[in-house]
Protein backbone atom coordinates (compact mmCIF):
# COMPACT_ATOMS: atom_id res chain seq x y z
CA UNK A 1 0.00 0.00 0.00
CA UNK A 2 1.29 3.38 -1.10
CA UNK A 3 0.28 6.65 -0.33
CA UNK A 4 -1.84 8.67 -2.98
CA UNK A 5 0.81 10.31 -4.86
CA UNK A 6 3.50 7.59 -4.39
CA UNK A 7 3.60 5.16 -7.31
CA UNK A 8 6.15 6.42 -10.12
CA UNK A 9 6.21 3.41 -12.23
CA UNK A 10 7.11 -0.12 -12.80
CA UNK A 11 7.89 -3.13 -14.32
CA UNK A 12 4.75 -4.48 -16.56
CA UNK A 13 3.69 -7.40 -14.41
CA UNK A 14 3.13 -4.64 -11.42
CA UNK A 15 -0.17 -3.60 -10.92
CA UNK A 16 -2.20 -0.84 -9.43
CA UNK A 17 -5.39 -0.15 -7.66
CA UNK A 18 -7.02 1.83 -5.50
CA UNK A 19 -6.00 -0.18 -1.60
CA UNK A 20 -8.18 1.82 0.77
CA UNK A 21 -10.33 5.14 0.63
CA UNK A 22 -12.12 7.01 3.49
CA UNK A 23 -14.16 10.06 3.17
CA UNK A 24 -13.32 12.76 5.83
CA UNK A 25 -15.54 15.10 5.41
CA UNK A 26 -14.72 18.57 3.29
CA UNK A 27 -11.53 20.60 3.78
CA UNK A 28 -9.73 17.27 5.20
CA UNK A 29 -6.54 16.43 3.38
CA UNK A 30 -7.64 19.05 0.52
CA UNK A 31 -11.08 18.01 0.49
CA UNK A 32 -10.55 14.47 -0.91
CA UNK A 33 -10.58 12.41 1.77
CA UNK A 34 -7.72 9.89 2.47
CA UNK A 35 -6.59 7.00 -0.78
CA UNK A 36 -3.62 4.75 -0.56
CA UNK A 37 -2.62 3.22 -3.99
CA UNK A 38 -1.85 -0.92 -3.82
CA UNK A 39 0.94 -1.99 -5.89
CA UNK A 40 0.99 -5.69 -6.08
CA UNK A 41 2.20 -8.10 -8.63
CA UNK A 42 6.11 -9.62 -9.45
CA UNK A 43 8.80 -7.11 -10.42
CA UNK A 44 10.06 -3.57 -9.40
CA UNK A 45 8.33 -0.51 -8.65
CA UNK A 46 9.54 2.99 -8.16
CA UNK A 47 7.71 5.04 -5.42
CA UNK A 48 7.85 8.61 -4.25
CA UNK A 49 8.47 9.24 -0.88
CA UNK A 50 9.56 12.55 0.95
CA UNK A 51 11.59 13.76 3.03
CA UNK A 52 14.01 11.44 5.08
CA UNK A 53 12.22 7.46 5.14
CA UNK A 54 11.90 5.93 8.47
CA UNK A 55 11.63 2.16 8.27
CA UNK A 56 9.68 0.35 10.85
CA UNK A 57 9.17 -3.80 11.95
CA UNK A 58 5.89 -3.85 13.52
CA UNK A 59 5.12 -6.79 14.99
CA UNK A 60 2.30 -8.80 15.82
CA UNK A 61 -0.19 -6.70 17.26
CA UNK A 62 1.93 -3.48 17.37
CA UNK A 63 0.87 -0.15 16.69
CA UNK A 64 2.21 3.01 15.70
CA UNK A 65 -0.13 5.96 15.47
CA UNK A 66 1.02 9.00 12.93
CA UNK A 67 -0.31 11.91 11.01
CA UNK A 68 -1.79 10.84 8.10
CA UNK A 69 0.40 12.64 5.79
CA UNK A 70 3.52 10.92 6.77
CA UNK A 71 2.40 7.43 5.97
CA UNK A 72 4.45 6.83 2.86
CA UNK A 73 3.98 2.79 1.93
CA UNK A 74 3.07 -0.61 4.25
CA UNK A 75 2.78 -4.11 3.64
CA UNK A 76 -0.11 -5.65 2.85
CA UNK A 77 0.17 -7.56 6.20
CA UNK A 78 -0.16 -4.65 8.37
CA UNK A 79 -3.65 -3.20 9.39
CA UNK A 80 -4.26 0.71 8.87
CA UNK A 81 -7.32 2.53 10.23
CA UNK A 82 -7.77 6.35 10.34
CA UNK A 83 -9.12 7.23 13.87
CA UNK A 84 -9.42 10.60 15.42
CA UNK A 85 -7.50 12.03 18.88
CA UNK A 86 -9.56 12.63 21.47
CA UNK A 87 -11.06 15.71 22.97
CA UNK A 88 -13.23 18.92 22.86
CA UNK A 89 -9.90 20.87 22.02
CA UNK A 90 -8.31 18.91 19.32
CA UNK A 91 -12.03 19.14 17.76
CA UNK A 92 -11.73 22.73 17.60
CA UNK A 93 -8.43 23.83 17.28
CA UNK A 94 -6.99 20.29 15.46
CA UNK A 95 -7.50 21.13 12.05
CA UNK A 96 -6.37 17.89 10.18
CA UNK A 97 -4.29 17.46 13.30
CA UNK A 98 -7.25 15.13 14.55
CA UNK A 99 -6.53 12.45 12.45
CA UNK A 100 -4.04 9.71 12.88
CA UNK A 101 -3.46 6.60 11.11
CA UNK A 102 -3.42 3.51 13.15
CA UNK A 103 -0.92 1.25 11.26
CA UNK A 104 -0.72 -2.36 13.14
CA UNK A 105 1.64 -5.11 12.35
CA UNK A 106 3.01 -7.62 11.70
CA UNK A 107 4.77 -6.20 8.77
CA UNK A 108 6.82 -3.12 7.78
CA UNK A 109 6.07 0.38 6.94
CA UNK A 110 7.86 3.72 5.58
CA UNK A 111 7.15 7.14 6.87
CA UNK A 112 8.15 10.13 4.80
CA UNK A 113 9.56 12.90 7.31
CA UNK A 114 8.17 15.74 4.91
CA UNK A 115 5.35 15.18 2.25
CA UNK A 116 5.00 17.19 -0.73
CA UNK A 117 2.28 19.61 0.69
CA UNK A 118 4.31 20.41 3.61
CA UNK A 119 7.29 20.97 1.17
CA UNK A 120 5.94 23.52 -0.47
CA UNK A 121 4.16 25.38 2.48
CA UNK A 122 7.53 25.48 4.03
CA UNK A 123 9.11 27.20 0.98
CA UNK A 124 6.52 29.33 0.29
CA UNK A 125 7.41 31.81 2.21
CA UNK A 126 10.75 32.26 0.82
CA UNK A 127 9.82 32.66 -2.58
CA UNK A 128 9.40 36.97 -3.74
CA UNK A 129 5.44 37.94 -4.23
CA UNK A 130 6.54 38.48 -8.29
CA UNK A 131 7.84 34.54 -8.36
CA UNK A 132 4.25 33.65 -7.38
CA UNK A 133 2.81 34.42 -11.11
CA UNK A 134 6.05 32.53 -12.81
CA UNK A 135 5.20 29.16 -10.53
CA UNK A 136 1.79 29.27 -12.43
CA UNK A 137 4.09 29.27 -15.57
CA UNK A 138 6.59 27.18 -15.46
CA UNK A 139 6.15 25.42 -11.83
CA UNK A 140 7.87 25.47 -8.60
CA UNK A 141 10.65 24.62 -9.84
CA UNK A 142 11.11 27.25 -12.82
CA UNK A 143 9.72 30.03 -10.35
CA UNK A 144 12.67 29.52 -8.37
CA UNK A 145 14.95 29.57 -10.80
CA UNK A 146 13.47 32.26 -12.52
CA UNK A 147 13.54 34.49 -9.27
CA UNK A 148 17.09 33.49 -8.23
CA UNK A 149 18.18 34.50 -11.47
CA UNK A 150 16.08 37.85 -12.02
CA UNK A 151 18.10 38.70 -8.85
CA UNK A 152 21.39 38.13 -9.99
CA UNK A 153 20.77 41.11 -12.73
Amino acid sequence: MVHRHGFLCATPMVTIGVGFQQSLGAGIFGGDGFLLQKVSGQGTAWLELSGELVMRDLQAGETLRVHPGHVGAFQSGVSFQITTVPGIKNVIFGGDGIFLAALTGPGRIWLQTLPIARLAHAIERYLPREASRKTVEGGVVGGIVGSILDNMK
